[in-house]
């Protein structure tokens, strides 16, 4: 995202008009300038925001010669929280079953743009990642694939999507998840251990969690192709997001 600056430009006019006559001796004179004065330019801003299941999970957009940064979970922090909704009152996360979790971008600035979102999936147990459980366990369902290109060289940990066109200011993409999931897979990575009669089996999802962190930016329309490239490092024709 390139950070867009006010302008302020000092417009300085002044003119001299020499007027001579001659009067016997007397020489005559007129001088007269412009007044110096200051012009401020109202530039155009550059904003997105994240939306789950229509709410805004968080916001950034530059304006006033500064960023400003809204969530919701309104402490001034940057990040949002996903999936903070997910679960009805008292209820357990069941495995296998879909939860909604419609994922959209909406362009919060007053400038057209392109969007790019990282989705990262990871498990985490005592503060550290688990990477013994596959990301993959973590079923985000993509939808509108058509309109939301995926980079052909994302990771497993990590996907990557362009949004294909320009997105026209305060106008919000079609969604690029629907639903979230944890297969029941996840109950077949377990360790079985025998100690005489005793078997004891262990779980590797016991007290582990699932993350989903979304990325979301932009870059401004004007001379596209390299903003793209340079903001995002990817050839947006080979992509043909433009």
């Amino acid at each position: 995202m390139r950070k867009r600056k006010v302008t302020y430009l000092l417009f300085a006019l002044a003119a001299l008009l020499l007027l001579g006559s001659t009067v016997g001796s007397t020489r005559a004179a007129l001088t007269y300038y412009s007044e110096n004065y200051i012009a401020k330019i109202t530039v155009d801003q550059i904003g997105v925001s994240l939306l789950e299941n229509g709410e805004i999970v968080s916001s950034r957009d530059y304006a006033e010669d500064g960023w400003r940064i809204r969530s919701n979970k309104g402490d001034g922090s940057v990040n949002g929280a996903l999936l903070t909704n997910m679960l009805g009152e008292n209820e357990k996360l069941a495995l296998n079953k879909k939860y909604d979790e419609k994922l959209t971008v909406k362009n919060s600035g007053t400038i057209d743009e392109y969007v790019r979102v990282r989705i990262y999936r990871y498990w985490m147990k005592d503060g550290k990642k688990v990477t013994v459980l596959s990301p993959d366990l973590i079923d985000l369902n993509l939808v509108n694939t058509g309109r939301w290109i995926k980079n052909p060289n994302e990771t497993a940990e990590c996907m990557e999507l362009f949004y294909k066109g320009i997105l026209r200011s305060g106008k919000e993409t079609e969604a690029f998840a629907d639903t979230i999931r944890v297969d029941g897979k996840v109950a077949a990575e377990a360790k079985v251990e025998t100690n005489g009669s005793a078997i004891t089996t262990t779980y590797k999802y016991d007290g582990v969690e699932f993350h989903v962190d979304v990325e979301v930016d932009a870059v401004q329309t004007h001379n596209a192709q390299d903003a793209i490239k340079s903001a995002w490092g990817v050839d947006a024709s080979d992509l043909g997001i433009l």
